[in-house]
């Protein structure tokens, strides 16, 4: 057959068949959402079955073809609604201990990857502040510059706000930076890589700020407690960010729509455990960082070890995690 005449065939049978496969395709995703009526069900098997014939058919016919991609998706989908296995009643501890540490794992070059950027913003800000103090005009913030130069901790207010109040607030500010981190993977991965690099650019001129002028005692037991917990729930936004931007910029054999939704999913996991522990940082960073009611040394050794407890269960039951969990 000439090129111009299986492109031809390939065309008509596409249009005679695209019907079924669309409706299939959007039932699939129905039952991964929530559930069909009966009918639906009976539906789903038929146009499935009709859709394998289908697919049998473009191999023979058309190998290689666009259409025989579709096919194979849409049928594999289609098998996975039919055939899934009921949620175990363990569902909801599987979730913990198995899929959200197995993303952690099997992602964890994007999580490097984020460390990276936001060490590099960091450095950055240190070193140009400790260069040119007069930096400091344009990365710190001015009312930081002002409780500096007053040698007080502009942080110790925090204490004044009412119980629960500043813990709301703060934690409002630190999930909207998280969410807009991982949703900034859209962009290709560019929004999330500068939130990352700004952030710890913000943070290392403020650190240099206060060393060069004698408060860099006081700021470092401020941050030594909820710090270290906060940074590691952006790494793990950051991480999820660029799983949406490696769907958009290589999908692989997905299409790219559902490559992006598959890595959704997977950077929602990640979310999941930052949300919770983000609630926990804000209600530390409004009592226990401020002020000096907690030893330095004491608020160091709490901030470290709530990080390093996330990131070794992360770690420890993710490469544990068995070959199912995967996406």
């Amino acid at each position: 057959m000439s090129p111009a005449g299986r492109t031809a065939s390939i065309g008509a049978f596409v249009r005679r068949r695209r019907a079924g496969w669309e409706r299939l395709a959007a039932l699939s995703s129905r039952v991964e959402g929530g559930s069909l009526s009966l009918a639906e069900v009976e539906e789903l098997d038929r146009l499935y079955r009709r859709a394998v014939g289908d697919l049998s058919w473009a191999r023979g016919a058309f190998p290689g073809s666009d259409a025989e991609g579709y096919l194979s998706q849409v049928t594999a989908r289609a098998y996975g609604a039919l055939y899934r296995k009921r949620a175990p009643r363990g569902a909801f501890r599987r979730f913990w201990l198995v899929e959200v540490p197995a993303v952690f794992a099997r992602r964890v070059r994007l999580f490097g990857l984020a460390a990276l950027i936001l060490a590099a913003g960091l450095a950055a800000g240190a070193l140009a502040v400790a260069a040119d103090p007069a930096a400091a005009a344009a990365l710190v913030p001015p009312s930081v510059r002002s409780a500096v130069a007053a040698r007080r901790m502009w942080t110790d207010s925090l204490l004044g706000i009412a119980p629960g109040l500043g813990g709301s607030l703060i934690a409002r500010n630190n999930v909207t930076v998280t969410g807009l981190t991982f949703l900034l993977g859209l962009t290709g991965g560019i929004g999330t890589a500068w939130l990352l690099f700004a952030n710890g650019l913000l943070l290392g001129a403020v650190t240099a700020h206060c060393v060069l002028h004698g408060m860099g005692r006081p700021f470092l037991a401020f941050v030594a407690a909820h710090g270290p917990a906060e940074l590691t729930c952006l790494l793990l936004a950051g991480q999820a960010g660029f799983l949406l931007a490696q769907a958009l910029v290589d999908p692989g054999e997905w299409p790219r729509g559902e490559a992006l939704r598959r890595r959704a999913l997977e950077g929602a996991r990640l979310l999941a455990v930052a949300a919770p522990l983000l609630a926990v940082v804000a209600a530390v960073e409004s009592t226990i960082s401020p002020g000096a009611l907690f030893p330095g040394a004491a608020k160091a050794v709490f901030g470290i070890g709530l990080a390093a407890a996330l990131l070794a269960y992360l770690w420890r039951l993710g490469v544990r995690a068995p070959d199912e969990a995967q996406a």
